[in-house]
């Protein structure tokens, strides 16, 4: 019952977002994995990773990225996943890994908090594979406390629209 529930509530979300958002791919030139960018946010290509914002640049900050470990090496990744959390932010603190995948996509959820030279942040980072394909792709999500429940249902949404394209 509750499952059937929580899986109502992310199509209406799904649905819902996708009626104002625009798939983003990544890479660029050949998108192996895409996600839904709510209307009114940005999206950059910078230095080889894809960067989606919020209006004002700070809220939310969503980063996708290559990792360099083969999906063979499933624990190798998720310790470089981790790695590249710890480049930026210090004091994190993960919650228990879950796992998922829909629309072609398997999903490996490490959500924690952590703080930077602005404050406390909450933090998702998320290991995507896709298919036969043997890359993995990270998926970082790091918002302010504040950002993170004004934009809860976007960033949920978000996450639901991880697929490969």
């Amino acid at each position: 019952m509750k499952r059937r529930i929580v899986c109502t509530l992310l199509l209406s979300l799904t649905l819902t977002l996708t009626a104002t958002a625009k798939d983003v791919g990544f890479p660029k030139e050949e998108p192996a994995v895409s996600l839904a960018k709510p209307e009114g946010w940005k999206s950059k290509f910078e230095e080889g990773r894809l960067y989606i914002t919020t209006e004002d640049d700070e809220s939310v900050i969503i980063e996708v990225s290559a990792l360099k470990t083969p999906k063979a090496k499933g624990a190798e990744a998720l310790a470089e996943m981790k790695a590249s959390v710890e480049e930026t932010f210090k004091n994190v603190e993960y919650k228990p890994m879950q796992e998922g995948g829909s629309n072609n996509v398997g999903l490996y959820i490490l959500n924690g908090t952590g703080e930077d030279e602005d404050g406390k942040a909450v933090l998702n980072a998320i290991m995507v594979t896709n298919g036969d394909n043997d890359d993995l792709y990270m998926v970082f999500i790091a918002s302010t406390p504040e950002g993170s429940k004004e934009y809860g249902e976007d960033i949920a949404t978000i996450l639901a629209s991880i697929k490969k394209p």
